[in-house]
Parts: structure tokens; C-alpha cells; sequence
């Protein structure tokens, strides 16, 4: 059964954020909008006079969006600027530290369909993802918050003159923009707190009833303010002390004027006893809770006084301008509705290893071509769930409830895979109710195998190096006996089936597509799409230029050679050394080894194992592991790099450095053929021994030739920006996911 309107019968919406000093958080919170799912809304934003670089921010949307400025601090004038902008049949308010469900307005608009409803609010999360903030909230006539039943039925109490009342959270609420014009939208004394409480029962007492529909979430993060401290700790009590004395004066009297002054005096009480406390405790000062006190004593008389003055003037309404009318309806631009998981255990910055790299650029990529992204990783403490920088991340734990289930179905060790994939599949369960069309997983450790088994998904495996062709490089593996049966080749066994199973596979270029068939004698190549790695250009990234480069070698006639890697046999360290080895008379060459730290200890094994003692290289500096800056920085002061992999089922090196100008001097192994370009991007050798003897000779000969150098720079990066740019991988992707989503519905 379809739980919304026929799109011919949806509501219009006008989407509000009132913001104020949060440029950090703002365009998260305009990125998660514009990935709604419906069909006719807009987006309003409203300026407080940020002193930041909001209005910086609000540039980039410059046309799709209404833009609007509210000169004071104060949040019932900002949300009246935006009721008096608002086109849309319905004005919905989100904070601007809040993302909504995609289906948030789906949610909310099935209840309008009754006329008689004047507000509708949904349930909020807090700032962890996990957990709720507020779900039903009810108050009485003193502004008291109580905390029904999520079963609770809320319409029994929408009648004038009820003294409980449905109360809608801020960020998560919106009112039929015709009731706003009804009761004069929000009161402006409320600059802070029980404005929407004040709007919700001034609603009722109109006729109007207030709702809580469930699903319909908000995911609120909940930030520090002018109000408040980051930890929520208040700065200043004087705008919401003037608001809860105004609130229990202008509605609590109703109640008995005797019952309004005890509740004054409750209130006063325990906001002294709060401050007290919050003191003791250490988490304000003395004279922090002196200036606390005295807000709340000069708050009070505000309050009480603004109160008398609207008693004595009658006041019934609130402060909008009811006669504004507002600019044409102005319909928001919607993203691509393809909706995209990516899984991988690590992600940078906490890891910036192949695969993790690799999937947040494409996810990064997918995310600038307006594809909703969500990226399940390992939680490094705490699991939370979040929407920054326009993607969502989804950071769980490993889970045991299904463990011994996977393991079972799927023929894999408990700890360490099944308990993980488990972990995977609760967490894209939660993430189907978003509109999930596509999951996409690595090889490596098969993280959401049980995906493949799932009939409301699409599932992609992308390729990377497996078990199985790691593990000639793994002598541990197989020194291990009982860890290489009970571990190594159950998962071996498992990739085989996988590889079987699914019907789509993302490949990063045709030699891994032919290792992965040698080696497990299947065919695959029928079911896959080659979409090369790309990754950020770093000549523009470092803001220099191939010229710049150009003229630091005519300067000092150096030329700098950088290898990136770890120490293993794998990775050919020991080639690029003996190239090190054999120049060092060549006083125009450095050598630069960035990913392992090199010791007295390690020293002396590399010397027993090549006669070569790396700290006694007079040309070569040894950097140790570094991280994604430094890297990116040593890419960009290189002219050439060496990458002797003895096996690379794509290169990853090797587009960095082009992506930084520079040639690469590589073993013709694997996915580096399909990477260098002889001759344009580098040069590439058959073995160890054509690898040492061509890149001492090629090294000299660009050191005694700057044309050839400066061109062979010139022609790498312009072949990356071609083939290898994040742009290029992210649409060959995109076109490929759509391919088998498209596929998949023709066949369902």
C-alpha cells in the first residue's frame, strides 16, 4: 500500500532554516534538503547578522534558493521573515545544524490532507545518529515539557482552552502556512525557546489540532550557539528567562493567576538551584554563575513586564506581517534520486590506505554529480550516524546478533568477517528506509556479502587485490598452518562463490580482471565495467604549476625522485634502493623513500639482505610513514617517481604522481600497463633486472636533459586529467550503478 499522496494531491512546502553563525554546519544542512524526496518544494534561508562567513556560504546556492536577512538575534523574527517569504502550502522549519529524512515532507504532507490540521511535527535524533532527542512532546499552559508514550494519541487534547497541548520541537515541525496567517505567526518576544510552543498552543486555541507523525525524522547535531556552549552549557539565561516569564504570564494565568506566580516562583527556584549546581560540579565559574543569576532576575522582569503590556494592549496575535506578499513559488532543484551505499572499514583521514582512499574520492565524486551517498565505516570509538560535507557517514561496531547465522550461511570465520558483515547488513537495513538503491563493497574481506542475497537491492563488488592473489606475498599465511586453513582459505573459498554469485562487478582495470580469472579459474569478464581509480589533482591542490616545477629544476639542476611505499617485497623497495645505490655519484639526483621508517634495526636487515645499508645513502632521505598532507607535498616536489610493484592490480601510486606532473618509472606489472603511457606518462621495465639498469639510465638522461623532463611532466599530467581525474572516475561509476539499477528493475 503507498503510504503518501498521489504527487497531483502532495502539498506544496516551504523549507525554512534560520541561521545564525553556523557557516560550519550550514551548507549540511542546505545540501541535506535539496536531497529530499518530493516533489514541490522550496528552500528558504534566513540570515541572522551572521558575523561569519555565511553569507559566503549562501553564495554557492545563488538562484535556487530564497535568501532573506533578519538584522536581529532573534529566532521568532527570523522565522516570521520566512513564514512572510513562504510560497508553499505548508512552512516546515529545520535548524541549521539539522538534516532531514530524505522522506521528511513525504511524512509530514500525508497528514494535511485533512484540513482541520494546522501543524505537523516528526521525531528527532540526537547529535550521535543512534539515539532519540525528542519524540511526543507535551505541554501545559507555564511551558512545562512532559514526555507522553510514543503511543500516546495527541489529537484528544486539541480543543481551545485545552491545558495540555501536542508541543513541536523547532527543528522538526511545520504548520499549514494559512494557520500562521490566522494567529500572526511567531511572537517576537520569544527571541529564544517556547517560541514554537507558543505558536502550537495559540494553533489549538484557534481550532486548528497539532500532530506528531513518527517516521518523519530530523537528525540534529545539536551545536554550540550565542545561547549556548558547545557542551551545552549557557552562556547567557536572559533571553530564554525573558520567554518562560512571558510564556507563564500570557498563558498561564488562564490557569489561575495564584497557580501563574507559583509557577514563576518554581521556575526562578530551580533555575538558581541549576546554576548553583552547575557551579559546584565545576562546569562554570563563580562569576559565570553570577551573571547567570543576575539574567535570570533581569530575564524575569522582561518577561513579566512584556506580558503586562500585552495584556493591557489585548494582544491576540503575533508579530508577522500579514499583509507581505511573498515572491513567486520557487521550486528547488532535485538532486539525482539515485541513492548509493559504499562500504569499506576504514576511510580516511584515520585511514588512507588503497581501498579506503579509493572509496571516499568515488564517494566525494558521486556526491558532485548529485548522487545521495552514504559511506558505512568501522566507528573508531562510538557508533554514530552523520550528514557532513553532503555525504552521509554511517560509523558502527561490529555486531554478534547474526554472526553465527552468516557464518554458517556464508562459510566464513565468525570473528573478524561475519561479525562485521552482520554489522553491515542491520545498518543497511536502517538505511533502506531512505530509498537505498545500491550497495557497492570491496573484495577485500567481502563486508556486505549477505547483500548479494538481498532481493530489494542492486549489489556491486569492486576489485582490488584478494586474498588469494595476496597470498604469494604472505609467507606468514602460509607459516601460519591452522590461521591459513581455519582463516585464509575459508575466506579464498568464500570469494570464489561471491565472484560467481554477483551479478556485477567494478573493476579498476583489465589486469586484475585477468589475475582474479588465472587464479581462480572462473570467468568474470562479462559481468564487469574497467572504471580506472582517479584522485585529486595535486598540482592544484599545492597550487603550483608544471612551470613552477620547470623552473625550480633549471634553478638547482636537481632532480627529485620519490618512492611511496611500504618496505615489502610487494611494494619493490629493494629496486628502488639499488637505483639509489648505483647514483649515488650523480650529485643532480636525490632520492626521497616516504612509508617506512628506516632504523638501526631495519638497517641492518636490508643490509644482510642487499648489502645496501639505507642509512648510509648520501643521496636519499627516508621520511617514514607521513600522512595525506605531507604525501601529497613530496608528490608535488618530486620530477619523477619509482614504482618497481612486482604486483599492482591498478597503480594508485602511479596517478598521484602524474596527478603531481611527474613521470613514473614503474615494472610493468599488473594495472601499471594499463597506467603508464610509455613514453608519455613514464617508462616501464619487464623485471627486476630491466627495472634497476633502465631507471639508472633513464634518471641520468633526464638529468642532463630539462626539455625532455619538462615535457614527459607536461604530458603526465595532462594524460591524468584525461583518464584519472576523480571527475572521470565518479561519471564512469555513476553510469555503471545506473546501468544495473536500470537492469535490475527491467528484471524484477
Amino acid at each position: 500500500m503507498n503510504l503518501f499522496l498521489p504527487s497531483d494531491e502532495t502539498p506544496s512546502f516551504s523549507v525554512v532554516i534560520n541561521t545564525f553563525n553556523r557557516a560550519n554546519l550550514l551548507g549540511d544542512a542546505i545540501s541535506g534538503v535539496l536531497q529530499l524526496d518530493y516533489p514541490k518544494f522550496e528552500l528558504i534561508v534566513v540570515n541572522g547578522p551572521s558575523t561569519d562567513n555565511s553569507e559566503e556560504v549562501l553564495k554557492r546556492w545563488h538562484g535556487q534558493i530564497k535568501h532573506l536577512h533578519c538584522d536581529a538575534p532573534n529566532l521568532s523574527e527570523s522565522r516570521n521573515v520566512g513564514i512572510e517569504a513562504a510560497s508553499g502550502d505548508i512552512v516546515a522549519y529545520l535548524d541549521d545544524d539539522a538534516v532531514p529524512h530524505p522522506l521528511w515532507l513525504r511524512y509530514l504532507a500525508r497528514h494535511y490532507a485533512n484540513p482541520a490540521i494546522g501543524g505537523v511535527g516528526g521525531f528527532t535524533v540526537d547529535n550521535t545518529g543512534m539515539r532519540w532527542q525528542v519524540r511526543k512532546t507535551v505541554c501545559d499552559r507555564f511551558g512545562n515539557a512532559h514526555y507522553p508514550d510514543d503511543f500516546f494519541d495527541e489529537r484528544a487534547l486539541n480543543f481551545p482552552g485545552t491545558p495540555y497541548y501536542p508541543s513541536l520541537l523547532g527543528t522538526n515541525s511545520s504548520f499549514r502556512r494559512r494557520a500562521l496567517f490566522e494567529i500572526g505567526g511567531f511572537d517576537h518576544t520569544f527571541a529564544y525557546l517556547l517560541d514554537e510552543t507558543d505558536v502550537c498552543l495559540r494553533l489549538v486555541d484557534a481550532g486548528w489540532q497539532v500532530v506528531y507523525e513518527p517516521s518523519a525524522m530530523i537528525f540534529h547535531q545539536f551545536a554550540e550557539s550565542h545561547i549556548r556552549s558547545v557542551n551545552n552549557k549557557p552562556k547567557t539565561l536572559y533571553p530564554s528567562v525573558v520567554s518562560k516569564s512571558y510564556f507563564i504570564n500570557r498563558h498561564g494565568q488562564v490557569e489561575g493567576y495564584g497557580e501563574a506566580a507559583d509557577a514563576l516562583r518554581s521556575y526562578r527556584e530551580e533555575v538558581f538551584r541549576a546554576n548553583a549546581w552547575l557551579e559546584e560540579h565545576g562546569n562554570i565559574s563563580s562569576s559565570h554563575r553570577v551573571n547567570l543569576d543576575n539574567d535570570l532576575e533581569s530575564g524575569m522582569s522582561a518577561g513579566i513586564e512584556r506580558a503586562n503590556h500585552a495584556t493591557i494592549e489585548n494582544k491576540m496575535f503575533g508579530d508577522m506581517d500579514v499583509d507581505n506578499i511573498a515572491e513567486p513559488f520557487l521550486q528547488a532543484e532535485r538532486a539525482d534520486q539515485m541513492r548509493i551505499v559504499l562500504v569499506s572499514q576504514g576511510l580516511p583521514p584515520e585511514n588512507d590506505a588503497g581501498i579506503a582512499r579509493w572509496t571516499k574520492l568515488l564517494a566525494q565524486g558521486l556526491r558532485d554529480l548529485g548522487i545521495a551517498v552514504h559511506l558505512v565505516s568501522r566507528a573508531q570509538s562510538e557508533p554514530l550516524r552523520r550528514f557532513r560535507d553532503g555525504m552521509w557517514f554511517h560509523e558502527i561496531v561490529r555486531n554478534t546478533t547474526d554472526m553465527s547465522r552468516i557464518a554458517a550461511q556464508y562459510q566464513v570465520p565468525e570473528s573478524g568477517m561475519a561479525d562485521w558483515m552482520s554489522a553491515v547488513s542491520r545498518e543497511l537495513d536502517f538505511i533502506k528506509t531512505f530509498g537505498l538503491d545500491l550497495v557497492s563493497f570491496p573484495i577485500w574481506d567481502l563486508e556486505a556479502l549477505p547483500v548479494l542475497d538481498d532481493p530489494e537491492l542492486a549489489s556491486v563488488i569492486s576489485l582490488h587485490t584478494t586474498y588469494k592473489l595476496a597470498k604469494q606475498f604472505k609467507p606468514e599465511w602460509s607459516s601460519r598452518v591452522i590461521y591459513g586453513r581455519t582463516f585464509v582459505d575459508k575466506v579464498i573459498a568464500a570469494e570464489t562463490r561471491a565472484l560467481k554469485q554477483v551479478p556485477a562487478i567494478l573493476a579498476n582495470s583489465q589486469a586484475v580482471i585477468d589475475e582474479i580469472e588465472n587464479g581462480y579459474d572462473i570467468e568474470i569478464a562479462d559481468k564487469c565495467r574497467i572504471v580506472p581509480h582517479g584522485t585529486p589533482d595535486i598540482l592544484k591542490s599545492q597550487n603550483i604549476t608544471i612551470a613552477d616545477k620547470v623552473m625550480r629544476h633549471e634553478y638547482d639542476g636537481i632532480i627529485r625522485v620519490l618512492f611511496a611505499g611500504r618496505f615489502e617485497p610487494r611494494k619493490g623497495y629493494d629496486l628502488a634502493l639499488q637505483v639509489a645505490d648505483k647514483l649515488q655519484e650523480e650529485r643532480q639526483i636525490e632520492f626521497v623513500f616516504a612509508g617506512a621508517e628506516v632504523n638501526p634495526d631495519t638497517a641492518r636487515g636490508i643490509k644482510a639482505q642487499l648489502g645496501i645499508d639505507p642509512m648510509q645513502l648520501s643521496n636519499a632521505k627516508f621520511h617514514g610513514e607521513v600522512d595525506r598532507a605531507t604525501l601529497d607535498s613530496l608528490f608535488a616536489e618530486s620530477d619523477v617517481v619509482l614504482m618497481p610493484s612486482r604486483f599492482e592490480s591498478f597503480g594508485l601510486v602511479a596517478i598521484e604522481a602524474m596527478s603531481a606532473g611527474s613521470p613514473v618509472l614503474a615494472l610493468a606489472s599488473g594495472g601499471l600497463k594499463e597506467v603508464v603511457t610509455e613514453g608519455v606518462s613514464g617508462f616501464l621495465y619487464k623485471n627486476d633486472q630491466q627495472f634497476v639498469k633502465g631507471a639508472v639510465e633513464k634518471l641520468v638522461e633526464l638529468a642532463n636533459n630539462s626539455v625532455q623532463l619538462s615535457r614527459l611532466q607536461e604530458s603526465s599530467h595532462v594524460t591524468f586529467s584525461d583518464h584519472f581525474s576523480i571527475d572521470v572516475m565518479a561519471k564512469s561509476a555513476a553510469q555503471f550503478y545506473r546501468d544495473i539499477i536500470i537492469k535490475r528493475e527491467e528484471t524484477a
